[in-house]
This record gives structure tokens, C-alpha cells and sequence, in this order.
């Protein structure tokens, strides 16, 4: 009789050891121009706009975001000094995501930061340890096709899943040995530049990134008292003098809900936790429920 194996388990969550030690991004705090292009919105989710706006904003956007980070590596002496190319190809493929599907997972920073520096640390190295062998340096296509297929299990594992960093692994290889290492800031450099064009353009009308780095509440749980709420448990009858009395217990429900996903409807208004991921078809939806409460 065959054993049947749960493959669900085969699981990891690298955001489970992580996440904890992250501090919330402290966007509420800051002056709301400044949090505004920094992807801050409050209660306030951007508006659904139609295609052909999205369009316009995309095309000024890849436009622009192309451009600097051509422009910025053109003018790094020390890139050119070790035969870097003017833009690497990827950086149009990570154009496309962060300007005209900015609302996708694959265009977000941690996504689009991390994913390409995995892919230039592990094609260059894939690279270095191929030219040891002259044999195995004569097939670029084998050590491409090697590195794309690690940077994408690395990516999967550390939930930073970005396409164009699997063609810049495959480049690393197949073109990149000349210019070795200095792939690395190469990269660093052009992401930062291609996120710093994004923060501004797609926050004129819409609103990037959705998150910083997961969608889920950062920091640690609170850790509530393991005797508080025990069916069948009463509280003393000085309480209120121990300091649990119901301004407390307001005060502790308030603390316990800080750091949860809620969305509230009400009647002609949508209220959305800051920690909450909305796409702006979403939002859509939501004020239409609202909008038929009366």
C-alpha cells in the first residue's frame, strides 16, 4: 500500500525568520508630500485609472527610467574603465514592470533590488568557476542556462521573484566575463536609479510601491497574556484601580488590532488599514459596496 506524501509541506518561509526583526516602514510619520511619493496614501487608496492613462504615465515612465540609468552608468569612469555596456538589457524587461504593472509583486522594491543582485552574484560566479575549465568556458550556453536556473530557485526561496533578474544572469554569463565583478554595482546602481524615477513619476497619479517589502504587518507580535480571555476566568473586582478598568481595555483592543489587515465599509466611505495591500480595482469595488449601504 503506497504512503501518500503531502508535497504542501515541502514548504519554506524565509518572511517567518525575517519579518520580525524588520521595523515598520515609519512613512505615517513623515510630511505627507515626502510619504506621499514614498508610497504612503493613509486611508485614502488611489483611484482606478483607465488604459489609456496608465499608457501615458508608463511611456513617460520607461522613457525616463531608462534613460538615467543609461545616463548615470555612461558617466561612472570606473564602469567604463572595465567594458560595461551603456544600460544592461535587463533594465528594459524591470522597466516594464515598475512603470506599467507597478501594482504586481514582481515589480516591488524588495523584488526588484534583491532579485537582480542574486542574479549578477551568482551569473558572474557561475561565470568565473566555468572559465576554470577551458572546456566548460567554450559553452556560455550550458553556464547561462545554469545560473538562470539557480537565480530562479533563489528568487522562489527568498520571495524576491523578479523575470528580468533571470536575464541578467543568463547575460552575466553568455557577455558579462569581461566585465567580471563590476556587474555587481552595476546593477545596485541602475535599480536604485530606475526605483528613485519610479517613486516619482508613478506617484503623480498612481501609487508605487504598494509595499516596501511584504505586504504582511512587520515587527514583532505583541504578546497578549496567556490567562486573558480563559472561558470561565473572572477579573478582580478592583480592576479599575489595577488600572484594567474600560478606558484600559479600550486602550489594550486598540493596541491589539495595530498591527492587523482590516478594511471597514462604511456608508459612502472605504477605510484601509496602511498594512493592507488594495490595487485600485479593488478600491474600485469597495466604494461601489459602500456606496449602496444606506
Amino acid at each position: 500500500m503506497s504512503k501518500h506524501v503531502d508535497f504542501s509541506r515541502w514548504h519554506i518561509d524565509i518572511d517567518a525568520y525575517i519579518n520580525p526583526y524588520i521595523p515598520a516602514p515609519p512613512w505615517r510619520w513623515l510630511p505627507r508630500p515626502v510619504s506621499h511619493f514614498l508610497g504612503y496614501r493613509g486611508d485614502k487608496p488611489p483611484k482606478s485609472l483607465g488604459n489609456l492613462l496608465i499608457a501615458f504615465w508608463s511611456l513617460i515612465g520607461v522613457f525616463c527610467g531608462v534613460l538615467v540609468v543609461a545616463e548615470v552608468s555612461e558617466h561612472v569612469p570606473s564602469f567604463q574603465h572595465h567594458n560595461a555596456p551603456i544600460i544592461v538589457a535587463s533594465f528594459g524587461a524591470a522597466a516594464v514592470l515598475e512603470f506599467a504593472v507597478i501594482e504586481s509583486p514582481f515589480a516591488q522594491p524588495r523584488n526588484a533590488v534583491l532579485s537582480q543582485l542574486f542574479a549578477s552574484i551568482i551569473g558572474i560566479g557561475i561565470g568565473k568557476l566555468f572559465a576554470l575549465n577551458p572546456n566548460a568556458h567554450s559553452k556560455p550556453q550550458l553556464g547561462g542556462a545554469l545560473s538562470c536556473a539557480i537565480t530562479t530557485a533563489v528568487m522562489v526561496l527568498t520571495n524576491t521573484v523578479h523575470p528580468p533578474a533571470g536575464a541578467t544572469a543568463l547575460l552575466a554569463v553568455t557577455e558579462g566575463y569581461p566585465i567580471g565583478w563590476w556587474l555587481v554595482p552595476i546593477m545596485v546602481l541602475g535599480c536604485v536609479m530606475m526605483q528613485a524615477v519610479a517613486l516619482v513619476v508613478n506617484n503623480i497619479q498612481r501609487r508605487f510601491p504598494v509595499y516596501w517589502w511584504t505586504v504582511v504587518p512587520l515587527g514583532r507580535p505583541r504578546q497578549r497574556d496567556p490567562e486573558m480571555g480563559v472561558p470561565g476566568r473572572q477579573e478582580p473586582e478592583d480592576k479599575e484601580k489595577e488600572g484594567h478598568g474600560p478606558e484600559s481595555s479600550s486602550n489594550s483592543a486598540v493596541t491589539d488590532t495595530e498591527t492587523q489587515m482590516q478594511i471597514v465599509i462604511q456608508e459612502g466611505k472605504v477605510l484601509v488599514s496602511d498594512n493592507m495591500w488594495v490595487t485600485a480595482e479593488e478600491m474600485e469595488v469597495l466604494e461601489r459596496i459602500s456606496r449602496r449601504i444606506q
